[in-house]
């Protein structure tokens, strides 16, 4: 059963406020934490990478269990997954706050600092995974309109790109002002009453979900699930698997990945992940392009951030009607190939043109809205697909492999960009400054992933609702010339 609720702009709005304070949190964790600990703090970065890479094992391997807890919250009323979004919020909140105001008592400690780093990378990568997987999850459950469930989804990430912006805007200003490490510790401390004043709308004025509450099926179903489909590809394991449904190790870890049942899922996690590690791929030598292609400065990479967030803000009207109108992954395929075709124009680009990257990061900007906003609306329909077999309508487990999906496509972009771009000449460690390299790096490697991504989408079908980009497209065409 399916209930088409519209919701009223001022309950969307009190929905959506809360991602504000999500991306506002996100993008200082990731630009921010390693030059303000690595450059003002001095931790040597040997050890700072090592307390990365555990700190984002740690927050991977959380997702899929969180999105389970997410689910298990839905016996709590219709908001029950908002009552643990106000739990975990404190944890974000303080986290963010310990990462930016380590006490100064630390300072002269390395490895007492670096615990501290540590413990508050744990705590926010807690507070943020409990907090966006359970909210996000929320969001899916508002409506089960088609073309509403993109509105949620597209309105909260405008609320996602002003808080992205703030979290560009407010490093520069603060650290340009007062010096970076003061300007780092009011950055922490203005968090907390932004954190505070855009999450309480979504907690008090947030519509309740329109689902009853998640009925999850004994673990053993899924574990035969995935026996048959072993089985399936090598028949020989069918008398070593023969006792399988009785482990309590697979009974414990199989279900976090039973939303993989769902074919749909399954393509749209591909395309996503292909698709983001695009995005990924650029952020990594975005501010290298700006400095050593472009010849700018900060101010040229801050004005740059705000014209592509902002752009990406703008959009949202172009989504909501072409999703309409064709499809919402028509849409998106769409924003893909102009994405590709304006960042190929860049390559004409060189020393002094600043000004007519402008343009570029416009229409860039424009595509971003679209992969922000409705590849998770896609989501929401997945779940609730006749694909999903018996994992229909677990949305926080959904969410949960889709957060960590998120972060695969980013570390996946993050660690292919560097390591190519030092391969072709671009090492500043060795003096190698190759502008021909973080060409290739910056726009040749996005704007090829970016193809692969495109095809993918125009062949494979992947929404629950409609059929693939290409019949899509073709079968609207088809109408109106007869």
């Amino acid at each position: 059963m399916t209930t088409s609720v519209r919701l009223s702009f001022d309950r969307l709005v009190a929905y959506s406020t809360n991602q504000l304070p999500l991306n506002m949190a996100a993008l200082p964790v990731v630009l921010n934490v390693s030059h303000f600990y690595g450059e003002v703090l001095k931790v040597p970065l040997g050890i700072m990478g090592l307390i990365f890479i555990a700190t984002r094992v740690i927050d991977a391997v959380q997702d899929p269990v969180i999105g389970l807890i997410s689910d298990k919250f839905t016996h709590r009323g219709p908001r029950g997954r908002l009552t643990f979004v106000a739990l975990m919020l404190p944890l974000m909140i303080g986290g963010f706050y310990m990462l930016f105001h380590p006490p100064e008592s630390l300072f002269t400690q390395p490895v007492l600092l670096a615990s501290w780093l540590f413990v508050a990378l744990f705590v926010v990568h807690l507070g943020y995974a409990g907090v966006s997987i359970s909210y996000h999850a929320h969001g899916a459950e508002l409506t089960d309109d088609y073309n509403e469930r993109t509105r949620v989804t597209v309105g909260r990430e405008v609320f996602g790109l002003l808080g992205m912006t703030l979290a560009v805007v407010l490093p520069t200003y603060f650290t340009a002002k007062l010096g970076d490490h003061a300007g780092y510790v009011y950055m922490g401390l203005i968090f907390i009453p932004i954190a505070i004043l855009f999450a309480l709308p979504t907690l008090i004025w947030s519509p309740p979900s329109v689902h009853p509450p998640v009925v999850r099926e004994e673990p053993e179903i899924h574990v035969r699930y995935f026996r048959n489909w072993l089985i399936g590809m090598m028949p020989w394991l069918a008398r070593p698997t023969q006792n399988m449904d009785k482990s309590f190790t697979l009974k414990t870890l199989v279900p976090f990945f039973a939303p993989m049942k769902n074919k749909l899922f399954r393509r749209l996690l591909l395309v996503f992940i292909v698709n983001g590690s695009a995005l990924g791929v650029a952020v990594s030598v975005m501010l290298f392009y700006v400095e050593h292609v472009l010849k700018g400065g900060k101010l040229q990479a801050g004005i740059i951030l705000l014209v592509y967030f902002g752009s990406a803000a703008a959009s949202v009207p172009l989504w909501l009607l072409l999703s309409r109108r064709l499809s919402k992954t028509a849409a998106w395929f769409i924003a893909m190939v102009m994405t590709a075709a304006a960042m190929l124009l860049a390559v004409f680009l060189g020393a002094g043109d600043f000004i007519w990257f402008v343009p570029i990061a416009i229409i860039t900007g424009l595509g971003i809205g679209a992969d922000y906003g409705l590849p998770p609306s896609v989501l929401a329909d997945i779940i609730n697909s006749d694909e999903g077999k018996d994992t229909r309508g677990d949305t926080g487990a959904y969410f949960g492999l889709w957060a960590l999906s998120t972060k695969l496509a980013t570390a996946i972009g993050a660690a292919g960009s560097l390591p190519v771009a030092a391969i072709l000449g671009f090492n500043p460690g060795m003096g190698q400054y190759s502008s021909t390299a973080l060409i290739v790096v910056y726009i040749a490697l996005p704007v090829a992933i970016k193809i692969i991504a495109a095809l993918l989408i125009w062949y494979i079908r992947i929404e629950a609702e409609r059929g693939s980009v290409r019949d899509e497209i073709m079968g609207h065409r088809a109408g109106a010339v007869a």
